[in-house]
């Protein structure tokens, strides 16, 4: 491993660190599914949380991307590395853009949310996804989801040597397009269990402990479909019974 993937890799994980150290100290002002206000200023604290959620969350799963980074930089072909080879600011320009793609899906999700409250009384939401009906439903859709045929062509574009092997481009310019490709398939991926942690689990520690664990497993340990299923398996079952049994 060279020094520059040892500072890059060492540096995601330290962010990813602190913003989990963050998100604990921030976990008292989370907003439940029954805060959601359009108010400019919600609206900027939410973008904020979710943000750092993300980074906690995602940058563990990034490192063997920005690993295979560099390896694959320096083995391509001239034409392809235009631009020049892969450094720590084109490394750092790639999670950038990666970083500021899941934010603006964050405030999409969030301005959805609260365009519903300002539609709906904001009681019968946050009661309806804090049901045994509205948890049940949430979690055949993440179920039914997980076992989809985006769901599984996104997986297997967010593997490092897949998406490297692929469309890995040279120069500033490269390194900004594939963050935010990358992220395309990352939220392909992962925004169905984002808008389940968001409602149900309202961003608890906890969970997103759980939901982080899940991702890396899926995306980072195990190459393939199977862990996958599997979680959509689990969550179709948890689902069914909770609707069974309230």
């Amino acid at each position: 491993m060279t020094p520059e993937q040892l500072f890059v890799a060492g540096g995601l994980l330290v962010v990813a660190l602190v913003s989990w150290w963050i998100t604990v100290v921030q976990q008292s002002t989370m907003m439940d599914s029954g805060m959601f206000s359009l108010e400019p200023i919600a609206l900027i604290l939410f973008a904020s949380s979710w943000t750092i959620g993300m980074v906690a969350m995602m940058f563990p799963t990034t490192v063997p991307m920005m690993l295979m980074f560099f390896h694959v930089g320096r083995a391509a072909t001239p034409e392809i590395r235009a631009g020049g080879g892969p450094t720590v600011t084109k490394a750092a320009l790639f999670i950038a853009s990666y970083i500021a793609v899941w934010a603006a899906v964050g405030v999409l999700i969030y301005l959805a949310i609260g365009a519903a409250n300002a539609i709906f009384p904001a009681s019968a939401l946050s009661e309806l996804v804090s049901s045994p009906l509205g948890i049940g439903m949430a979690s055949l859709i993440v179920g039914f989801y997980q076992l989809s045929p985006i769901k599984g062509e996104c997986l297997d574009k967010c593997h490092p040597t897949n998406f490297l092997f692929k469309y890995y481009r040279g120069g500033r310019v490269g390194a900004v397009k594939m963050g935010i490709l990358y992220a395309k398939y990352c939220v392909g991926c992962c925004w169905v269990m984002m808008v389940f942690l968001l409602l149900v689990a309202t961003m608890g520690v906890l969970w997103m402990s759980v939901f982080a664990g899940l991702i890396f497993i899926e995306r980072a340990i195990v190459h393939g479909k199977w862990p996958s299923r599997l979680i959509g398996i689990a969550f179709l079952s948890a689902g069914g019974i909770r609707l069974i049994i309230p």
